[in-house]
């Protein structure tokens, strides 16, 4: 999982013309809180002069709708609905393939049908150069 979520940051900071891609690809891999923070920063790196490709997106879809399948797990767990320990390795993999479904429904919006530059228009969060390439 930690090497798609780098292959996904390096493709992203790469097209966006990052001369670091390559650290914020370790960096989110090490220190995953860190994809946050190089989502809302990754605007101000440059624009995209295309869209994504098949794989990027792709890739994409899935890194996201692990990252919020994790999270919701985490929710759950800490709410009680799921018991914090499971003895079953069957019984985990169904959890995970549950909750995953859930998770990639707002990741396949977010990312494959491109809700994240949706989102970015909507709020005025456009490079110039994206604006010129459209």
């Amino acid at each position: 999982m930690s090497v798609l979520l780098a292959y996904w940051i390096y493709l992203d900071a790469k097209e966006r013309g990052s001369d670091s891609s390559l650290l914020w690809a370790v960096g989110c891999t090490v220190f995953q809180p860190l994809v946050v923070g190089y989502l809302l920063y990754r605007s101000e790196i440059g624009g995209r002069t295309e869209p994504a490709g098949l794989t990027e997106r792709a890739v994409g879809t899935f890194v996201v709708g692990h990252i919020l399948t994790v999270q919701l797990w985490l929710a759950l767990r800490y709410v009680g609905v799921l018991p914090p320990f499971v003895d079953s390795f069957t019984l985990e993999l169904l959890y995970y393939a549950l909750l995953f479904a859930a998770g990639v429904v707002p990741a396949y919006w977010l990312v494959w049908r491109r809700g994240w530059a949706r989102l970015r228009r909507a709020f005025g969060w456009v490079q110039e150069s994206e604006v010129a390439a459209r």
